[in-house]
């Protein structure tokens, strides 16, 4: 492939993956992302069946990342969609952008970009406001779409006011200042990492200017860590404010050591993508029921929803 041409997009690489690992999109950002679905979904006034088939593409193309069975859309014998149809098909609408982590996302994302489904400066806007790392570009005669990573200086540069930094930023800061034997800048980023994803758990803009041990125990009912990681968050915050050069500056030395910073970095990571993958476990119980796969359906791969198999009935009426 020639220098500078981009070919459709095929996926992210493994190197991607990896850098998403510590992105966090939060939950506001993924509500904005979902109304734009929903604004793109149903766009016909006179013909409602448009706005469903429209509602099942976005479905099936989320399952298709996510390795789940694609809905195979089918009215009954007068083309008209049954009330469960609409039911399930508005309930699943809702999970598409809450579903996925942050690397199924963007993939998701931008396949929903390379078919013309959603407006690129849109998505790109809520990611800007969500202090995402991670953009869109569109190229060449046919629309090609490609993702690229912003600069730490080029995410704050982007910022129209003060916010948190995106905690795949203060990783980074985390890590440089471990290779260059900061142990006490390491327990400074962690800690600021902490209270970060505090806040995006929290989800509540009256926090934002709270301190992690104000806001605690509001976020300790909200997480979905254990306990005993919750408690090692708590004491790495207070352990912050007293350390050496960690939290204020000092004459004294630190005392946090190699192997307690290489432990800290790791717990630290693990808290991260473990806040993330327990939330999605949460989403999962209280979502839909999965959808049966119908007898009258051939074929693997393809999903339904169990009351497909009951007698027909008539649509809502829109």
């Amino acid at each position: 492939m020639a220098p500078g041409m981009r070919m459709y997009f095929m996926g992210l690489t493994k190197v991607e993956k990896k850098r998403l690992e510590t992105e966090v999109i939060s939950n506001e950002a993924r509500l904005k992302l979902t109304r734009l679905i929903r604004s793109r979904s149903d766009t016909s006034t006179s013909d409602t069946n448009v706005n469903l088939i429209n509602r099942n593409r976005y479905i099936n193309v989320a399952r298709s990342v996510l390795g789940m069975p694609i809905y195979r859309l089918e009215p009954d014998d007068w083309g008209i969609y049954m009330n469960e149809e609409w039911g399930w098909h508005f309930a699943e609408t809702e999970l598409v952008m809450r579903r996925p982590d942050t690397a199924q996302l963007v993939e998701t994302l931008a396949d929903f970009l390379q078919q013309g489904m959603l407006n690129v400066s849109s998505v790109n806007g809520i990611l800007a406001a969500d202090n995402a790392s991670v953009r869109f570009e569109v190229s060449g005669m046919d629309d090609n779409i490609s993702i690229r990573f912003l600069s730490d200086s080029e995410i704050e540069e982007e910022a129209d006011e003060p916010q948190h930094p995106n905690i795949r930023v203060l990783t980074v800061r985390m890590e440089s200042a471990f290779e260059q034997k900061d142990y006490a800048g390491v327990l400074h980023a962690s800690a600021t990492i902490f209270e970060t994803l505090a806040k995006l758990t929290f989800n509540n803009p009256s926090v934002e200017n709270q301190t992690l041990a104000g806001m605690f125990e509001g976020y300790r009912k909200r997480s979905e860590l254990p306990e005993p990681l919750l408690d090692y968050i708590l004491e790495t915050y207070k352990r912050r404010n007293v350390e050496p050069l960690a939290g204020h500056g000092a004459t004294a030395l630190p005392t946090i050591d190699l192997k307690t910073a290489t432990v800290l970095i790791e717990v630290t990571k693990m808290c991260v993508r473990l806040e993330r993958q327990l939330a999605k476990q949460e989403i999962t119980t209280v979502q839909t029921s999965h959808p049966a796969q119908s007898p009258q359906k051939s074929g693997a791969g393809t999903a339904q929803p169990a009351k497909m198999q009951a007698a027909k009935k008539s649509p809502v009426a829109k």
